[in-house]
């Protein structure tokens, strides 16, 4: 089962892929006001794809799940930030800081999406693009009426 769990969010590659044409099952992020992996039955609510052709969503709960950044950073994906959960102000400020402090080092920008806590952070050579901004959108991650 944490097997499992790592793959739906994103830490673990499966050791099996198989690339047939068969349709797949459309899965979506649950928006993160809601429990997502409170049972086994949520846990194939997180889609698993390649992040070199969407936005990665990091959720963060803690400043301890910050390492869950460092390699999407490190690797020039876009990734959005969700911190709406972590209700510690001082914890919000390290982990902005932390993230500030990173995507100076890799060339990256990092900007505010959502006024409740969702952080955009983009490599130097890439920009988001409208789709991955209206899918951010249908998530409740991109809301820009700040």
């Amino acid at each position: 089962m944490l097997e499992k769990f790592l793959i739906a969010i994103g830490l673990k590659q499966p050791e099996n892929l198989s690339f047939d044409n068969s349709p797949q099952q459309n899965r979506t992020v649950r928006p993160s006001t809601e429990n997502r992996f409170s049972t086994d039955e949520q846990v194939g609510d997180v889609r698993i794809h390649n992040p070199k052709d969407e936005v990665e969503i990091k959720v963060l709960k803690s400043f301890n799940d910050i390492h869950n950044l460092g390699n999407v950073v490190k690797e020039d994906y876009i990734v959005a930030m969700d911190i709406r959960d972590i209700s510690d102000q001082t914890d919000r400020r390290r982990i902005i800081d932390f993230v500030t402090g990173m995507a100076f080092i890799s060339d990256a920008k990092i900007r505010s999406i959502n006024k409740d806590g969702v952080y955009l952070l983009l490599p130097a050579s890439a920009s988001l693009p409208s789709s991955e901004r209206e899918r951010l959108q249908n998530l409740g991650l991109y809301n820009i009426n700040v």
